[in-house]
């Protein structure tokens, strides 16, 4: 038998066994699709369910990055209002210091300038302003605080001035007792304290305030300068010599008012 007939045989036999088995399985067909309809059906419901859910979760997720880009842009919004209320707060604080000082002390303020440096050795005490004649100032200013008298512009650069203090050794202030007649000359007793003496007529106790008077004509009249500690008769009671604490901390100022000068 050839190769040719042996393969045509195979074949018949495939395709009868085919047939027979088509034969065989076409009546249990419809009950297996019957069986495995109730399993199947559920499929496709959850196929659409789990399309669903996946589409929901990712819009869910996408409008949950939207909304904390959005957070994050009113959190910086918030920051950036806090810090200009912060400014704004400064500012209105600084010209309310200045407001004071125009009202109780003198009427001509020139500028709030800040403090930028200071002398602290032993020979001078001196205040170095962010602010120079650029700006307005000129040597002979006076220069106070709101506690008080700070001291006197002496040289001016174009962004820079120097103050002398009321501690300054070189510093002179005429002062008189704010309940009492009578005029003294204050000077500068570093590290921390004034010296002011007096006539022997004029009446000056511890506890007192001192203001300024007109004796130098520096400054205007009426602004504290400091209280004092003790009194002292000196040069056989020829004189009276009062030691006094400044009013104004000069190591806490962060800024002072600069005034017209007299």
């Amino acid at each position: 038998m050839s190769e040719v007939a042996l393969r045509r045989i195979l074949f018949l036999l495939l395709l009868a066994l085919g047939l027979g088995l088509a034969a065989l399985t076409r009546p249990l067909a419809p009950r297996v699709a019957l069986a495995l309809s109730p399993l199947t059906a559920p499929l496709p419901t959850l196929g659409h369910r789990l399309g669903q859910n996946l589409r929901a979760g990712l819009s869910a997720l996408l409008e949950r990055r939207d909304l904390y880009q959005e957070v994050r842009g009113l959190r910086d919004q918030v920051s950036a209002l806090e810090m200009e209320n912060r400014q704004l707060r400064l500012e209105v604080e600084r010209l309310s210091r200045a407001l004071e000082v125009r009202k109780a002390q003198a009427p001509g303020v020139v500028a709030v300038a800040p403090v930028v440096g200071e002398d602290l050795s032993g020979l001078y005490r001196r205040l170095l302003l962010g602010l120079g004649e650029q700006d307005g100032l000129r040597p002979g200013m006076p220069v106070t605080a709101p506690e008080g008298l700070v001291g006197l512009v002496v040289e001016v650069e174009a962004r820079r001035a120097l103050v002398r203090t009321l501690l300054d050794p070189e510093s002179q202030v005429g002062v008189r007792p704010e309940k009492a007649p009578g005029r003294g000359i204050a000077r500068g007793a570093p590290p921390d304290h004034l010296v002011a003496e007096f006539p022997p007529t004029v009446k000056v106790a511890p506890g007192d305030l001192l203001l300024t008077g007109t004796p130098l004509g520096l400054f205007p009249d009426g602004i504290p300068v400091g209280r004092v500690e003790r009194v002292e008769r000196v040069q056989g009671g020829l004189k009276q010599r009062a030691w006094v604490r400044p009013l104004v901390q000069l190591s806490l100022l962060e800024e002072v008012m600069v005034l017209r000068p007299l």
